[in-house]
């Protein structure tokens, strides 16, 4: 079993998307201009072969995400953008978070770094990861001798 780094600001995550907590974090945090410091939500799924990272990326253009993998270290970056016009009028109310975001997560196994596959649909990025041989394992058949 691999041990995973406890991060608590990763556990204080649910909570800045909790509308009854999300203005005591808005206050915390560093506002500048309209912005405000942001990361997508993330999720890791250990498949049998691989790890499969999903981030929620609504807004951001995913040609301008950098996806880095250094050792076991994955580290996304991107940004999403403000409009300053709506199609049909001025903004009068923005809490739409916006700007560029590092996102960095260890991962529990060394995986096939030349394999790395990465889509985004919908919003959301997938990034696949498949497991270096020796965290996989293989099926050994048994031989009948008679």
């Amino acid at each position: 079993m691999a041990l995973i780094r406890w991060t608590p600001r990763d556990e204080m995550d649910v909570f800045a998307h909790d509308p009854l907590f999300r203005r005591m974090f808005d206050l915390a945090s560093d506002h500048v201009a309209g912005e405000s410091a942001w990361h997508p939500a993330l999720d890791l799924v250990e498949e049998k072969d691989r790890l499969v990272a999903h981030l929620e990326m609504p807004g951001v253009d995913p040609a301008q995400v950098q996806i880095h993998l250094q050792g076991d270290q994955l580290t996304i970056q991107g940004e999403r953008k403000a409009e300053s016009k709506s199609e049909h009028g001025k903004i009068l109310k923005r809490e739409l978070v916006v700007g560029a975001f590092t996102r960095s997560v260890q991962l529990p196994y060394p995986v096939q770094a030349d394999k790395v596959k990465a889509s985004y649909r919908n919003g959301v990025m997938t990034i696949h990861l498949p497991k270096a041989e020796e965290h996989v394992g293989r099926q050994i058949p048994v031989e009948v001798v008679k």
